[in-house]
Order: C-alpha cells, then sequence, then structure tokens
C-alpha cells in the first residue's frame, strides 16, 4: 500500500507531519510512503531518510494555510498539494494526506481526479468518537461550506459514504440519519424534507432526523449534514474536549469508564487524524490543521484502512 503524504501542510509542518509519518511506516513496514516537499523541505530531510521504503518527491512550492485556494492555484501550480493528489491519478499512491489548507486540497482534487458521475460537488467526511461504541461518521464538515443544501447532491453521496464506514468500522449496514431542527418528517428546509423522502423510500438504513442534541447520544452511525453547520459542529465538539482537559485538572477522571476520562483521550481529534473527501474519483484524506505527529499516525492509519475499499 502506497500514501503520498503533503509534509509541508499544516500548521505544524514539516516536523509533525514527517514525524507522525515516521512512527507510522515503523509499524507497518508493507506500506511505502511518498513524502511531497518542496525544494527546503526535501533539501533539509533527505540526510536523514534512510528508510527505503519513503521516496521523496520534490515540488516547486508549498501552500500556506492563509493562501487563497483560487490564487493558490494559479500562483504556486506545481506544489506539494497537487503533487500528492497527483500521486494518485498517476496510479504510484493509493491515498493522499495532506493536512494544509483543506481548500486547496478540494481544489486541486477536484481539478486533478475530477469528479464521480453525477455528483457535482465533493463532501468530508470525518469521524466523531462516541463513548464504547462505533464512532459517528459525519458529512459534509466544510467542503461545501458555501453552498446550501441540497437533496439529491447528499444523496449521491451515501453509497460511498456507507462503504467506507462498512471498511472502517465493521458495520453491516450502517444507519443513516439527517441533522435536524427536529425529529419530525416536516421539520427543516425544503430539501431536508426531500432527502427524508428519498431516504424513507430506499433500501438504506435510515433512521430519520436527529437533533443537535442526539448527536453524541443517539445510536446513528452516518450523519447527513450541509458543510457550514457540519463544520462549525465540528469544531464545538473540538473546543469541548479542550475544556474537558482543562476541568481534569481539578476533577478525578483516571477511572475505568469513567466518561470524563473518555472525553480528555478518545475523543480527542488526534485519535481520529483524518476526513475523506467524498465524490472524487482518488482517495483522499484531510487532516486537521494543527495536526500533531499523533494526529498524523492515527491518520495514515485511517488511510491504510481506506484504501482496502
Amino acid at each position: 500500500m502506497r500514501l503520498s503524504v503533503d509534509v509541508n501542510g499544516g500548521d505544524r509542518s514539516p516536523d509533525q507531519i514527517i514525524g507522525g509519518a515516521l512512527d507510522f511506516i515503523s509499524s507497518h513496514p508493507e506500506c511505502e510512503l511518498i513524502f511531497c516537499a518542496d525544494k527546503e523541505t526535501a533539501a533539509n530531510i533527505s540526510p536523514s531518510i534512510k528508510n527505503p521504503a519513503i521516496q521523496i518527491q520534490i515540488s516547486e512550492h508549498s501552500v500556506a494555510m492563509n493562501d487563497t485556494p483560487a490564487a493558490a492555484k494559479k500562483d504556486k501550480p506545481d506544489n506539494t498539494i497537487a503533487g500528492a493528489v497527483r500521486a494518485v491519478k498517476d496510479g504510484r499512491a493509493d491515498c493522499a494526506f495532506s493536512c494544509g489548507n483543506s481548500g486547496a486540497v478540494i481544489l486541486n482534487a477536484i481539478e486533478i481526479l475530477g469528479m464521480k458521475n453525477e455528483i457535482p460537488a465533493p463532501a468530508l467526511m470525518s469521524f466523531v468518537p462516541m463513548f464504547q461504541r462505533k464512532p459517528a461518521a459525519v458529512f459534509d464538515v466544510g467542503a461545501l461550506g458555501n453552498r446550501v443544501f441540497e437533496a439529491e447532491l447528499y444523496y449521491n453521496l451515501i453509497p460511498e459514504a456507507v462503504n467506507i464506514y462498512k471498511i472502517l468500522f465493521g458495520s453491516e449496514d450502517p444507519s443513516v440519519s439527517i441533522l435536524n431542527i427536529g425529529t419530525e418528517h416536516w421539520k427543516g428546509t425544503l430539501e431536508h424534507k426531500k432527502l427524508f423522502k428519498m431516504l424513507e423510500g430506499s433500501g438504506y438504513n435510515f433512521k430519520g432526523n436527529i437533533e443537535g442534541d442526539g448527536l453524541l447520544s443517539s445510536n446513528a452511525e452516518i450523519i447527513i449534514t450541509d458543510g457550514f453547520t457540519g463544520n462549525t459542529v465540528l469544531k464545538l465538539l473540538e473546543s469541548f474536549n479542550e475544556i474537558c482537559k482543562k476541568f481534569a485538572y481539578i476533577k478525578d477522571c483516571h477511572k475505568e469508564n469513567n466518561l470524563l476520562n473518555f472525553m480528555t483521550g478518545d475523543f480527542s481529534y488526534e485519535n481520529v487524524g483524518a476526513a475523506f473527501l467524498l465524490g472524487v474519483n482518488g482517495r483522499i484524506a484531510i487532516g486537521h490543521g494543527k495536526s500533531s505527529s499523533e494526529a498524523v499516525s492515527s491518520g495514515l492509519e485511517l488511510c491504510l484502512k481506506y484504501c482496502k475499499i
């Protein structure tokens, strides 16, 4: 299995990206990695990379986190993100991974890989750890942040989401729910109601609508929402985790099966280091911009499972 890694992507690159990738490859000698680096980074790391399972691919530029994706694509066409995606396009990598500018990753994926049939736009699917059960998959969490909720678009993305969930978490028939302002079928926008009817008459394991308070307490496995809402929810949950970590200093949470212990440990984004881009003709994984080496390693672990699809 071969993974291309944008080592210049993210707030803590390249050190944390490379460190996490090295941790991953030490546990998976059967895998190969392509480090996609700009000239300066490549010159710095080349002497220290001795593992024959790692090759370095050099690009002219890297994309900064605050670069406008369209401008970066125009002004820096030969960048490390594009290099990682092209490795997938050319068949040299089974999946590309970047913790960099997510807009640039998405834009390059659309242009280089193209979209799957009947899907006009991609969605980003992330995973929320749950207490004593399988994680919940949520899409979209940002790829369609400027796009209104469209029933047919999300309906066409469900097969890929279901297939990924089955492989990653061993669920034979993952449940599907819609994040809405009420559980009643008549709640939400016209598009929410349209999607409800489409799913109700489908062969999916549809469980109806869930409200925000059910996201962490229900048994929902795949949750559909728009990119604006999904991104807001994901970041809210991450901030909640940070609050719990601070609270842990004054409250004993080191007890077996303690919920607070779960919130400060397993609930951390570092344990789910990758979100997958649905709808494009290739496997693309995006990590958190602030990813540590632990988050990078866990993200690559998910990529490895993703490649089995």
